[in-house]
């Protein structure tokens, strides 16, 4: 680089960016607008999670719901009562304001307002219930609210709400469809309401008392929350900071050149995400802060080689020689930073990938920034050294160090009294390493959507409200699916072997109904509480007649619920996939949102009682056909068969978790024994221990076991009994392993090949979160490994020593253990917000480890003497690594202050680790390298004249500090 680039070209370079600013901060303006959050889409599409939910979304509409409530929403008396209390009259206005006719054909569609493109379908409660209430279902009126209580109707019976499935066209935007306007929000006047929101106006529904619910309006409240955020702390942050940098380098020029540089750089990488066709999401809304910092420290840095450069040899040309001396250091620790967020494009979770991806390519473009608009800047408005600076500056000589004024300076006292205690120094920062690091232990990660807000916010006020006036919110759904070859039809005449593997209308029906009633009972309000009461065709089919074994009778009944098919396939919760004539039975879930769910548990839980279930069903085919073939094909009705369980029948009490093995077999044995008895079966049980009874006792329970077309055996029973049996003739179902752990295949009694079985999809909102939440933690752990895995090379090529690298990165593993271990510690679990903290918190420790060892080593070279050197660079980088911190972690501290969870974390996070940052550079770094570990570097050979000034020699020789390697 030619001596007088800068001189020549400064104004041209200057104006290119003055030009260029325009164009930055629309795309960085339109890029904040993008804002999208969708958790569904969050992991890669294809994890096993993501593709079973885009196969629930295919065959079923009720995936993305609005619930819609108000004071006043509420629900009238039976219509068969003349005079009883009508409904509110909104509620109907609404549904057919939104959808005008509920079967309409598109050719109708399309001459409709063209506000309802947004909307699929709308269920009311009056609706739901005139269908079940009438042909072909016909529920009692009472029995009908009551299935609907904690769903469509309140605990009270009375308060109601309106649910609208939203269209694709509305999934492409949610925020067009529920947004809201956000005063406080950038250019809040091109934030048009949702249409949804205009409806209700429309509908003369006050807006302001509606209360909103479903996983559209969680992802809408994370875009308006981000733009409060911005709006409102982003000016005061920026200005806290250009107060705090005037304070830091006295100068209202350096001060503006400073923050310009960086504000320039936070939006260059905003508007990047806009050039490349991307949107930004609530993780890369923390870009921008961590941009404006990392440019803080860089131009600080860069400021401090032009003030050396000015007291070498004057302001003429300084910006240059800093430059010069100082590029060398800031691309490394441009590099360092990019890789520690590279790193990130590991991770599995779409919006860390994107947040690692343009982080790094950010970081890359700052660079810009700091190589030609700051030297620029610093060359048509050069800034002299103030008063106290010229007069601090004979301090600046080494040999000063010894005697005189500069022993009294400030940085000169903390390093020598560093050096001169630097093994308790060492000692205590290793101690506090191992102390903090065990917390990593407790660390835990948590995506709670609703955590993300803080309790002020419209969003958690609405679910309080509608979780206590109609029902809880958080969705999950289970699919039960009924292959081809799984099922027969009413007039269809088949085999006894073949009905035994062939359910009917009637028993697919019994089979989810008993589903949904083990987890109404084992997991709803009557047992631990975890959900609400669960929707599925049975809620909106008719009644079964109950303990009716007669054949006739329920030949009538599965007529009947034939021809109510239709019927409950309207209802949105039964259908049959066109490609593989899959019957599909959908079972939706509710679970609270503000109960510290932990959805991994959850999820387990809801497979607990669900398998079970399924692997009875199981166990009642392979019964059934041993029945069918001991009784030469008649009918499978009357057969004798014993179910075979020993020991204590009792249920375990409530406090024992589902998911244990012993709660799953007492779930498997009573589903069993109602699936058995259901098949219309002469069923007995035996509950005898055989290895307490006598040989006569056996002999009788082998003759009593013969006389059965079927054993089937269950429980905990030795396998010599089993084998005993098998050898005295008796026809057997062993049944005992059926209960596999799942995604274990289950294993075939008797050798028969059976058809496809029955099986569950779990999907929904809740397993996907689930995913990313253990998605989360590994990779946390797999980054933060890439990350030291790319830099530690790094800083050995640097050193040119890979025990001296080695040593350097030690004081750099305390900004990550105190942040992660600290958190474990307090137990504050790590959530999407400050998964990218690891990267920022090396990126930072990293950075300012290679200014101090550019300093170092240079005064190393020069005068070969350890402690002179580490003195030397520790007044050359204190000042500006104190000054960075500063004004960059108190100027986003304001943001602790946001009501946006993420961005207070990002707050806290960041002052943590800018101050952590600060402890490792200023006492850990010194002490090690003034202990036996800094014997891994050496004075280099002397190539070039000396950098470091010629020493004043003092008069006295009273020596301060040991000049000893």
């Amino acid at each position: 680089m030619r001596k007088d680039f800068f001189a020549r070209y400064s104004l041209l370079i200057l104006m290119a960016f003055f030009f260029a600013v325009p164009l930055l901060m629309q795309g960085a303006h339109r890029a904040v607008r993008s804002n999208t959050n969708k958790v569904v889409d969050w992991l890669p599409k294809t994890f096993k999670e993501t593709q079973e939910l885009r196969w629930f979304r295919k065959h079923f509409t009720a995936d993305q719901f609005v619930i819609v409530t108000w004071p006043g929403c509420e629900l009238g008396d039976d219509p068969a009562l003349t005079d009883g209390k009508k409904d509110d009259p909104r509620i109907e206005q609404l549904a057919k304001y939104l959808v005008p006719k509920e079967k309409a054909s598109s050719a109708e569609r399309s001459r409709w307002p063209e506000h309802t493109k947004y909307f699929q379908a709308v269920t009311t409660a009056r609706r739901t219930l005139d269908d079940i209430t009438s042909k072909p279902s016909e529920v009692p009126y009472d029995e009908a609210v009551k299935r609907l209580q904690g769903t469509l109707i309140g605990p009270d019976a009375r308060q109601t709400c309106v649910v609208v499935m939203l269209s694709d066209e509305a999934i492409k935007n949610f925020r067009s469809v529920v947004g809201r306007r956000v005063p406080d929000g950038p250019l809040p006047w091109q934030r048009k309401l949702g249409v949804l929101i205009e409806s209700l106006e429309a509908c003369g529904i006050d807006p302001e008392t509606a209360r909103l619910g479903g996983p559209p309006i969680e992802n809408v409240a994370i875009d308006e929350e981000g733009d409060k955020t911005l709006s409102r702390l982003a000016l005061l942050s920026g200005g806290l900071g250009v107060a705090l940098a005037w304070w830091s380098l006295r100068s209202v020029k350096l001060t503006l050149m400073v923050f310009t540089c960086a504000v320039l750089s936070a939006a260059t990488g905003l508007a990047f995400v806009f050039w490349t066709g991307q949107t930004t999401d609530a993780v890369m809304m923390s870009m921008p802060s961590m941009l404006y910092v990392l440019a803080i420290s860089g131009a600080v840095h860069l400021v401090n080689y032009y003030h050396d450069a000015i007291r070498e040899h004057g302001i003429e040309g300084a910006a240059e020689r800093a430059l010069a001396h100082g590029w060398k250091p800031a691309l490394l620790c441009n590099v360092t930073t990019g890789i520690g967020l590279a790193s990130l494009a590991t991770a599995d979770l779409e919006p860390i990938r994107k947040f690692g991806l343009y982080s790094a390519a950010g970081v890359a473009l700052m660079l810009i920034f700091l190589f030609f608009f700051l030297p620029s800047a610093l060359t048509m408005w050069p800034v002299p050294l103030t008063r106290k600076q010229r007069r601090d500056e004979h301090e600046m000589q080494i040999a000063g160090l010894s005697d005189g004024r500069a022993s009294r300076d400030l940085w000169t006292r903390l390093s020598t009294g560093i050096i001169r205690h630097h093994t308790a120094v060492s000692l205590a920062c290793f101690a506090f390493i191992i102390a903090i690091g065990c917390g990593l232990m407790r660390v835990h990660t948590n995506i709670d959507l609703l955590k993300l807000f803080d309790e002020s916010v419209r969003v958690r006020r609405d679910y309080a409200y509608l979780e206590e006036h109609i029902g809880r919110l958080v969705p999950m759904e289970v699919v039960v699916e009924f292959p081809a070859e799984k099922r027969r039809a009413a007039d269809e005449k088949v085999a006894a072997a073949e009905a035994a593997t062939r359910s009917s209308f009637l028993e697919r029906y019994e089979l989810v109904d008993l589903i949904q009633q083990t987890i109404d009972k084992e997991l709803g309000p009557a047992g631990r509480n975890l959900v609400g009461p669960s929707l599925s065709p049975i809620t909106f089919g008719p009644l079964i007649p109950a303990g009716s074994k007669d054949v006739a009778r329920r030949n009538v009944t599965n007529v009947k619920l034939e021809e109510s098919e239709t019927a409950l396939k309207r209802s949105g919760y039964l259908e049959t996939d066109p490609e593989t004539n899959t019957e599909l039975w959908r079972v939706s879930l509710r679970a609270a949102a503000f109960a510290n769910l932990d959805y991994g548990s959850f999820v387990n839980s809801v497979r607990a009682v669900i398998e079970p279930v399924l692997a009875a069903q199981r166990v009642r085919e392979k019964a059934l056909q041993q029945v069918a073939a001991n009784r030469e094909d008649e009918s499978l009705a009357g057969g004798a068969v014993c179910l075979w369980n020993p020991g204590d029948s009792n249920a375990p009490p409530m406090t024992v978790s589902v998911e244990t093995p012993a709660y799953r077999k007492h779930v498997f044995a009573n589903a069993t024994q109602e699936l058995l008895d259901r098949a219309r079966l002469k069923l007995q049980r035996f509950n005898g221990d055989l290895s307490k009874f006598t040989n006569e006792q056996r002999e009788a329970v082998v003759k009593k076991f013969k006389s059965f077309d079927c054993v089937v055996a269950i429980g905990n029973i030795p396998d010599a009994d089993i084998q005993a049996m098998n050898t005295a003739g008796v026809r057997l179902v062993d049944a005992r392993r059926e209960l596999v752990p799942s995604g274990e295949a289950s294993p075939v009694a008797m050798g028969v090949a059976m058809p496809a079985p029955i099986k569950a999809v779990y999907t929904g909102v809740v397993p996907i979160v689930y995913k990313a939440q253990r998605a989360l933690l590994d990779n946390l752990i797999q980054s933060s490994f890439w990350s030291f895995v790319t830099i530690t090379p790094l800083i050995m090529i640097v050193c040119r020593s890979v025990r001296g690298g080695a040593v350097v990165m030690l004081p750099n593993v305390l900004p990550v253990l105190v942040i992660f271990g600290g958190m474990g510690w307090l137990g504050i679990s790590v959530d999407i917000g400050s998964m990218m903290a690891a990267s920022i918190a090396l990126g930072v420790a990293v950075d300012d480890t290679i200014h101090y060892l550019t300093w170092y080593r240079e005064a190393l070279d020069q005068l070969g003497d350890r402690h002179k050197a580490i003195i030397h660079a520790y007044r050359r980088c204190a000042a500006p690594t104190l000054q960075a911190a500063l004004i960059s972690g108190l100027g986003l501290s304001v943001f602790a202050f946001s009501t946006f969870t993420p961005t207070q974390k990002m707050g806290w996070l960041m002052m943590t680790i800018l101050i952590a940052g600060v402890i490792a550079e200023l006492v850990m770094m010194p002490a090690i390298l003034a202990g036996p570990l800094g014997t891994v570097f050496k004075p280099r050979p002397k190539t070039a004249p000396a950098s470091v000034p010629t020493p004043h020699v003092p008069k006295r020789k009273t020596q301060l500090v040991s000049s000893r390697s």
